[in-house]
């Protein structure tokens, strides 16, 4: 939703893409049937999308009207677009951190056992809510058990199979696919008012991920993302033309790079033709279940020395040409534990 006279501006209000509008439909018939649960887990396979979809529901349940569509004039739209609202708490992992640590959750619970500061109803909403530790985990357990008043959590991941199965069955699952490409590139080129040449390369760098493609268009990991995989691509070409770890892995957070790289090593094992498949393919696929293994503990709150870990990481990419790959990514495998990144 755009500002427009008399509504919020500077700060606007969260746009609905047009291919999320039949999920937000289902969810105001809850409302006005009167059969909203009291907390729900947001999937999609752009994390990104999933909490935007939670906040677009948080906008219009703290909008002051009773209409499907937040007004952006009143009290708690200007509130909301300003990120100042009382009624509403947002959870995610800290600056500088891949967990969301139990001290967050507890001091979310506390919030929502707090009187409606705009007396209507108190809203959590947790982003990336895979990234919990298990202490975490469990002392969230004890809020969905025994819910507060007129409170609605919303918890949006891209990973649901990373949430403990308690979790998952005391909330109400909403699955958000993603748009087709005519659909994303419609978004980014009408709605966005990108490059049609910008959003098909977006697009593909982000397997279709419009919101987080846009999303990271805007901060400095997308301004220095074609850098970052034209790293990739000299680091593994025959044997590596690079001799050090490349400047533009430094300025990225670890977790950006292994991200990246991951989408990278897919994309590759996808271009490989019939012929170079046997071999090529195999070590793009084991670079890749390297990564998919670090990444999983750096999610669960992981935290290896930067240098260190990158340092590694750039000896791996550079042997994929390496005859002994195999055995080269094995020991790095089996290496995790003394980086800091134990099982």
């Amino acid at each position: 939703m755009k500002a427009t006279d008399g509504e919020v501006s500077g700060t606007s209000l969260p746009d609905a893409p047009a291919w999320m509008g039949p999920a937000l439909q289902n969810f105001e018939e809850l409302v006005t049937k009167k059969r909203l649960g009291h907390a729900y887990l947001v999937i999609s396979e752009d994390p990104l999308q999933a909490a935007l979809f939670t906040h677009l529901i948080a906008c219009r349940r703290l909008c002051q009207h009773d209409d499907a569509t937040p007004c952006g004039t009143c009290l708690g739209c200007k509130s909301f677009a300003n990120k100042t609202h009382g009624d509403l708490l947002e959870v995610k992992a800290e600056p500088g951190k891949s967990a969301i640590g139990v001290e967050q959750i507890r001091a979310a619970a506390r919030f929502l056992q707090q009187t409606a500061l705009y007396g209507h109803i108190k809203i959590l909403l947790i982003e990336g809510a895979e990234a919990m530790t298990p202490a975490a985990g469990n002392s969230l357990l004890k809020t969905l058990e025994e819910p507060s008043g007129n409170s609605l959590l919303m918890l949006s991941v891209g990973e649901a199979w990373r949430l403990p199965p308690t979790i998952r069955s005391r909330c109400q699952l909403i699955n958000l696919l993603l748009p087709s490409h005519d659909e994303a590139l419609s978004w980014l080129v009408n709605d966005q008012e990108w490059e049609q040449a910008h959003a098909e390369v977006a697009l593909s760098l982000h397997n279709g991920r419009a919101i987080t493609a846009r999303t990271e268009a805007a901060t400095a990991v997308g301004k220095t993302l074609p850098t970052l995989l034209d790293s990739f691509t000299s680091v593994t070409r025959g044997g590596g033309t690079e001799t050090s770890v490349p400047a533009v892995w430094g300025d990225v957070d670890l977790s950006v790079l292994v991200y990246q790289l991951m989408a990278w090593c897919e994309r590759q094992a996808s271009g490989t033709d019939l012929r170079t498949l046997r071999v090529q393919a195999q070590h793009w696929f084991l670079l890749h279940r390297c990564l998919i293994e670090l990444w999983s503990r750096l999610r669960t709150g992981a935290a290896p020395a930067k240098e260190v870990m990158t340092a590694e990481i750039f000896r791996l990419c550079r042997s994929t040409s390496h005859p002994q790959f195999s055995s080269i990514a094995e020991q790095f495998l089996a290496g995790l534990g003394k980086y800091g990144v134990a099982g």
